[in-house]
């Protein structure tokens, strides 16, 4: 009896401190977010909708999930890339539930979630944000102009980002209508042995690493047409099926090519493969294009078609660059900004989701002048 009596005072000790509290705040005051327990993430009942989007101004990336514990409670953190200004200026700071500038919202089923954003753009790369890059190079006889300054910035790019902080590795593909070399994710000292074995569009024409062997016989598998027409829907299938990609790791690939991309009649190999979320899951990664030609316009779909689409299809951004790829460096690409400002977005309250069953994350970009909108819906099995 004696320890009722005491639960019951202190019941009443904490409703009479909540309601003093509330009675404090002045009707201009910012509302107390209430925090799901023991892992600091707003609490779902503070969720509001996503708001409705019309013409969509941005792009929202591919998306790379995983479930983390915070003091024994499972969470599910949502790692992507960086979301640029339409305006082309600089990358959006996201700000999340209960934040009085909160621009992102997120809702799993069609149910609002509460969460926070962690920046990595403010501050030292504090939390690991892996991320795993394969360069797909076409090294077709057309590229012979391009190549060396190719292979000269995708070293010199991969050194900066591995002497900024950043936990990334590196891979490589090689492609015309086949795929005719590549070396596994690996580090940029291995990655500048492989990219020196030779010169020009030879640099990408063999097998490195440990599993070379394997590499060079899986490419048969991937081979397309005797007449030599590029396809780096090939190459980037190729690397998504063999590389040791980390669990975890955000995926970014970065396609250099100045032809369309050439499926032969295969639909298997058409940019439009990424466009279905069945052939291309949101985990799979974000798809950069470099394409160093005149833009074309109009597809002859399973034939002859614009390679940018990819980057389309999966979030990621394009450049045009001279035939020689003169002026252009990888450090300027808008690649490197989407790496140095992703995001790790967490929400809580998540047991009911981990039933190895698809779900819908629904996610929502608007600022308050409503000058930057995006919107994207992943499905997304939790494992």
């Amino acid at each position: 009896m004696r320890n009722r009596i005491f639960k019951g005072i202190a019941y009443a000790l904490l409703i009479a401190a909540v309601t003093s509290l509330s009675s404090c705040l002045k009707s201009d005051e910012e509302t107390i977010v209430i925090e799901t327990p023991s892992t600091g993430i707003p609490d779902d009942s503070q969720a509001t909708p996503n708001p409705d989007v019309v013409n969509t101004t941005t792009n929202i990336p591919n998306i790379n999930t995983t479930i983390d514990y915070v003091n024994g409670t499972p969470i599910i953190r949502v790692d992507m890339t960086g979301v640029k200004n339409p305006d082309g200026t600089e990358w959006i700071r996201l700000y999340g539930t209960g934040d009085p500038n909160q621009n992102v919202w997120l809702e799993v089923d069609d149910r609002p979630k509460g969460f926070d954003v962690y920046n990595n753009a403010d501050s030292n790369h504090d939390k690991a944000i892996m991320t795993d890059v394969v360069f797909t190079v076409d090294n077709s006889g057309s590229m012979s102009e391009e190549a060396d300054a190719i292979a000269r910035d995708i070293v010199s790019w991969s050194t900066l980002l591995s002497n900024s902080g950043l936990n990334a590795r590196f891979g490589v593909v090689g492609y015309d209508g086949r795929i005719t070399g590549a070396n596994n994710l690996t580090d940029v000292d291995s990655l500048k042995a492989y990219l020196n074995h030779g010169t020009g569009t030879t640099r990408t024409r063999h097998f490195g690493g440990n599993d070379a062997s394997l590499l060079s016989s899986k490419a048969s598998d991937y081979f397309l047409n005797s007449n030599v027409d590029e396809c780096g829907v090939a190459a980037i299938r190729f690397a998504n099926d063999l590389f040791s990609f980390r669990t975890g790791a955000n995926r970014i690939y970065v396609n250099f090519t100045d032809e369309p991309n050439f499926p032969c009649g295969k639909p298997a190999y058409s940019v439009r493969f990424f466009e279905n979320e069945e052939n291309w899951q949101a985990s799979d990664g974000t798809v950069h294009t470099v394409y160093s030609s005149n833009k074309f316009s109009g597809n002859n779909w399973n034939y002859e078609e614009q390679p940018w689409l990819i980057s389309e299809y999966t979030g990621g951004t394009t450049i045009f660059s001279p035939s020689n790829f003169s002026g252009v460096t990888l450090e300027s690409l808008p690649v490197t900004g989407a790496m140095e400002n992703s995001y790790i977005i967490r929400f809580a309250n998540v047991s009911e989701l981990l039933d190895e069953k698809p779900h819908k994350i629904h996610i929502t970009i608007c600022s308050k002048d409503n000058t930057i909108r995006g919107d994207k819906t992943f499905n997304v099995t939790f494992r």
